[in-house]
């Protein structure tokens, strides 16, 4: 039986690991051939050979989101090897947890930006040609329900580059709507990634963040990349403009 996502081409950033990782290997699962970018280049590698192996179409280059001719150069890679583009997934963050607003070196903030804001800017102008170009397409964001909610953690920077993808998205729909272009934002929960380390690293961690949680669990990476699909695939064709919290209820605890 074909997959969703069959005869589609994606791109998945910071797709070497955690979240972007398990879309990627979802994606490749419903039938999609996957351009994974990254700039560790070992883990990208292995994540594409993991969906070759499992009999899809996968091809890892190296990207930094916020670098421009990176970025340039990777879509029209990725359109190259697979004839085309259909689905642009933004999911390459960075993050540094527990500084408040006035003990953060400007530096630091600047970074973040850059990769988590400026870097879906850069991905979806470069790749929006080739989505037009084949009758429409899909653009998904991944904000966080920290856009939504401050956390006591402090990540300001974070928060506020993932609350202006939201305002991204919305643009993107507006402006590319008539050309058959969909945008939409996930804002994922707490689950298990790298970024999160500093709280769900340990079993008392996770206990004390799933008690903040209605469901009373950490989410899953299959969670977020479920959701991924269902945005990327035709049973989301009238869906545009919506931000889809994948949180288990924590904005509203």
């Amino acid at each position: 039986m074909p997959g969703r996502l069959a005869g589609k081409v994606a791109i998945v950033t910071g797709a070497a690991r955690g979240q972007g990782a398990a879309v990627a290997c979802e994606f490749g699962l419903e039938g999609a051939a996957v351009a994974l970018l990254d700039v560790l280049d070992d883990a990208g590698r292995a994540v594409a050979e993991q969906i070759e192996r499992g009999g899809g179409r996968a091809r890892y280059v190296h990207c930094d989101v916020s670098q421009e001719d990176d970025v340039r150069r990777a879509v029209e890679a990725a359109a190259a090897a697979f004839g085309g583009l259909d689905v642009l997934y933004n999911n390459a963050a960075v993050v540094a947890y527990f500084r408040k607003i006035g003990e953060l070196p400007t530096a630091e903030w600047d970074r973040t930006l850059a990769v988590n804001l400026r870097g879906p800017f850069l991905c979806a102008k470069h790749a929006l040609p080739h989505l037009v170009s084949r009758g429409g397409g899909v653009v998904i964001n991944v904000s966080s329900h920290g856009a939504v909610q401050a956390s006591p953690i402090g990540c300001a920077d974070y928060a506020v580059a993932k609350g202006g993808l939201i305002t991204f998205t919305y643009y993107l729909a507006s402006e590319y709507g008539p050309q058959n272009v969909r945008a939409n934002c996930i804002l994922p929960g707490p689950v298990p990634t790298d970024l999160n380390a500093a709280f769900l690293a340990t079993p008392e961690g996770r206990a004390a963040c799933a008690q903040m949680i209605p469901l009373g669990r950490v989410g899953e990476l299959a969670d977020i990349a479920r959701a991924a699909v269902f945005l990327a695939s035709d049973e989301a064709k009238w869906i545009s403009g919506a931000t889809l919290r994948v949180d288990g209820g924590i904005v509203v605890q």
